[in-house]
């Protein structure tokens, strides 16, 4: 993960900037009573913080926590989990380009573990086992 790290230390800002300008249009930032791209840029530091800190991003507990939370904050009405969904799998795709090795195994793990976890609060929600 060092090189991991050190990559993700030296493009952090360039990844968040990416990031927020895909998401600051994105309809589950708006209506939150701040700007959406401030929405953004803080869910998207927010998951830069965990997957840059190893023992964070290993740490099964505090990613559920986060994740549950983006969850609530993103899911629309209908409780549908694509929105969460296809939302970590563009941030992933923004990291991974900025990464010399684009098949990184351990930006790979941290985010299939966050899909997991969306996917299964997403089943306890609707009341599947």
């Amino acid at each position: 993960m060092y090189s991991t790290t050190k990559e993700l230390s030296r493009y952090r800002d360039l990844i968040i900037r990416d990031a927020v300008n895909r998401f600051r249009g994105a309809a589950y930032f708006a209506g939150k009573g701040q700007p959406p791209e401030d929405i953004a840029h803080a869910v998207c530091e927010g998951l830069m913080d965990l997957l840059m800190e190893p023992s964070q991003a290993r740490d099964v507990a505090t990613v559920r926590r986060y994740m549950e939370w983006l969850y609530n904050l993103i899911r629309k009405e209908g409780k549908k989990t694509d929105t969460t969904i296809r939302f970590l799998d563009e941030f992933e795709e923004i990291i991974t380009r900025r990464l010399d090795n684009k098949q990184d195994a351990e930006v790979d793990v941290f985010f299939e573990i966050c899909r997991e976890i969306v996917e299964n609060k997403h089943k306890q929600l609707i009341g599947k086992p």
